[in-house]
């Protein structure tokens, strides 16, 4: 899924430049990405962007709390990643909670450190938001395996 992702953020510099889900799958599979990463990066756009409606310059202060089986399902890894980039003003409180929502759609086997960079990444570029380079560095390691600063 990191490699659809990595495709979009490269190809669409704007998320409102992305086509509909119907021709985006369509691109998508052209380009040689299987039916299964199309269809969970699709169904994860879906859930993060086609129902709800987050600000993405809402700032909030509050204390997050994580639910029972947020914590079951949730690494300490993650969380602790989630934190320090909301402290670091990577993201703010609303973007925190689509990340949050993000990972709890998927299979718990799939969530790590590395998913909650790309869902993050993914995140901020649809709601085309900046990040300060050396966050913005860290997380593109989750893409590419290695940092983009020359």
């Amino acid at each position: 899924m990191a490699e659809v992702i990595a495709f979009l953020i490269e190809h669409f510099g704007d998320f409102d430049a992305c086509p509909s889900p119907g021709d985006l799958g369509y691109l998508l599979e052209e380009m040689g990405f299987g039916e299964v990463e199309i269809g969970n990066v699709l169904m994860l756009m879906d859930v993060l962007f086609g129902k709800e409606s987050f600000s993405a310059n809402a700032e909030t202060d509050s204390l997050r709390v994580y639910s029972a089986e947020e914590l079951d399902v949730l690494p300490q890894e993650v969380l602790g990643l989630i934190h320090f980039l909301e402290k670091a003003g990577a993201v703010n409180g609303n973007q925190r909670e689509l990340i949050v929502h993000a990972l709890l759609h998927m299979p718990p086997e799939d969530i790590n450190v590395d998913m909650a960079k790309v869902l993050t990444l993914l995140v901020l570029w649809a709601q085309k938001s900046e990040l300060p380079v050396l966050v913005g560095d860290e997380l593109m390691m989750a893409l590419y395996g290695k940092t983009q600063m020359h």
